[in-house]
């Protein structure tokens, strides 16, 4: 059973005041913990907000427990903790201002921002912002000088501050309706769905940009430079070329472009695609954008990415074809793949068969570059068939009855998790397909305040979700779970879902307990993580 912060049962107005005191300690106790909280720990904490003694709290609690108010789980051993709780009445004003305003959007006491003093919120309510989704929506002009205090970049940091405060709901309520107006039929006004068939979208990917410039082949203007990450304060170019059709249906999207969905690239506050952390290949010690950059420039010479789930393989693969503009086909494969799915089945057409393009075949007309995720799982059979295309560059297909030579910017690449107990499941590669590729390793970021970075442009891109502080304690606890065999492992991207675990209004603690859950196998116990985690949160 989960806490709640509606009154609990029905005689709640005749609880005792320490009753009521305590059902919401404990509510907010369990909120901040993400669950279960050992009875001794509330007793020993009360005395801070009533004046009740660890005998007395403990009494209450068995009380509450039978009026129904506490869920109590007992071990053996007879210690109990609380697992959830029916708050009393109305939250008492020592634990509000000992745990903070609840979110509330209705008569906004905006004092709880940083820069506002008693004078600054008498203003802001006197000008007509009541609460806090008026007011984010405010402009620095509409406020600053409201006071003789509230200067122009006071007001710009007391907006900023004041989006964390708007109800999350409001907030996610004006996204759908952005997408869903993005989507809509421009006749109808209508949201449609769209069903595209690959073997129909057979326009070519657009031609390097030093073709249609003028350029030199080497001149840097026309090729992906690598300057991100490492690489950063001394770019490196790569010679990829970039292509002169960013609008190309395949060509991975900012989320501000008018053909943007749900896959889209997140954008930062000046609307610029936020890059990937890049981290450091171990062994060959370069930046992992700029190797993967090189090899796609030697053309379809076929790549390998290997890493652990969620460290960012696709997100930097969809990074490097969006800056250089470049067809993006993601392609999932499991054991019943088979060459049809590929390359295509034969299909009737009239009195005759004849051959319907696949997702890898039609790609490699087009120019995209193809990712096949999860490439050692497909059965060798299927894997084989690919063998010409590694070796010399074209593709037999034999049902087809074709060989296809690909577009000049078709390109190749596959991922795969390494070959761990983690990933025990995973099959291992053929030996003679494994030695056709150009294997490349993309391990978790190292650098705690390089993944800090990413996460942050990230999360809070648009509205401040988690701050910094806290951001770099759950990155550090982390990475502490990518150390330990026996704990469940956070990835980056499970870093991204915690945090927005976060702004749907659960405490730090809660959303990395929750995640840790999540992630967990059947061997692991993410408990035996919780007590390192109390370290940092």
């Amino acid at each position: 059973m989960s806490s709640t912060t509606t009154s609990g049962s029905p005689d709640s107005t005749d609880s005792p005041e320490g009753q009521v005191i305590l059902s919401h300690l404990v509510n907010r106790l369990l909120q901040r913990e993400g669950g279960n909280i050992p009875v001794e720990r509330v007793t020993l904490r009360v005395s801070d907000y009533a004046d009740l003694s660890d005998q007395d709290a403990a009494d209450l609690i068995d009380d509450g427990a039978d009026a129904g108010i506490y869920t109590l789980n007992r071990s053996q051993s007879g210690s109990a903790t609380i697992a959830g709780v029916s708050p009393q009445g109305p939250e008492p004003q020592v634990i509000t201002d000992a745990f903070g305003e609840l979110q509330h959007d209705t008569g906004a006491d905006f004092r709880v921002i940083s820069v506002v003093t008693d004078s600054i919120n008498d203003a802001l309510h006197d000008a007509g912002y009541d609460d806090f989704t008026a007011l984010a929506s405010a402009s620095t002009d509409d406020i600053a000088g409201l006071t003789g205090t509230l200067t122009e970049s006071r007001a710009e940091n007391l907006l900023k501050e004041a989006q964390r405060h708007v109800p999350v709901g409001h907030r996610l309520a004006q996204r759908a309706a952005a997408y869903y107006s993005q989507r809509s039929n421009p006749d109808t006004g209508l949201g449609e769905a769209r069903v595209t068939d690959l073997s129909l979208v057979t326009e070519s990917v657009g031609e390097p940009r030093f073709l249609a410039e003028g350029w030199d082949p080497d001149d840097e203007r026309g090729m992906y430079v690598s300057n991100i990450g490492r690489n950063a304060g001394t770019p490196v170019p790569t010679g990829l070329h970039i292509l002169d059709n960013p609008d190309h249906p395949s060509v991975p999207k900012a989320a501000t472009h008018p053909d943007a969905n749900y896959d889209a690239l997140p954008v930062d506050e000046h609307g610029e695609v936020i890059p990937p952390a890049v981290p450091i290949d171990p062994r060959l010690q370069l930046p992992l954008d700029e190797l993967i950059a090189k090899k796609l420039a030697r053309g379809l010479v076929p790549v390998r990415v290997v890493g652990p789930r969620g460290s960012g393989k696709n997100y930097l693969l969809k990074y490097l074809c969006h800056k250089t503009n470049r067809g993006y086909q993601s392609i999932d494969v499991d054991r019943a793949t088979e060459p049809e799915d590929l390359f295509g089945p034969l299909v009737p057409d009239g009195d005759v068969i004849v051959p319907r393009n696949g997702a890898v075949k039609q790609g490699l007309l087009n120019g995209d570059t193809i990712v096949i995720n999860e490439f050692p799982v497909m059965q060798a059979g299927a894997a084989i068939t690919l063998h010409r295309l590694l070796n010399e560059g074209t593709l037999l297909v034999k049902s087809h009855g074709e060989l296809v030579e690909p577009h000049p910017s078709a390109r190749l690449v596959i991922t795969m998790n390494p070959p761990t107990r983690e990933y025990r499941d995973s099959e291992p590669m053929n030996s003679a397909t494994r030695g056709r590729f150009r294997a490349l390793e993309q391990p978790y970021i190292q650098d705690v305040e390089e993944e800090v970075e990413t996460l942050d442009r990230q999360v809070n891109s648009t509205d401040i979700v988690v701050d910094r502080p806290t951001l770099r304690k759950i990155v550090q606890f982390a990475h502490q779970t990518r150390q330990n065999e026996s704990w469940p492992t956070l990835s980056t991207r499970n870093l991204t879902i915690l945090c927005e675990h976060i702004e749907d209004g659960a405490s730090p603690k809660a959303a990395t307990k929750n995640e840790l859950w999540a992630v967990a196998e059947p061997n692991q116990y993410p408990e035996d993580a919780y007590e390192t985690l109390n370290d940092y949160l």
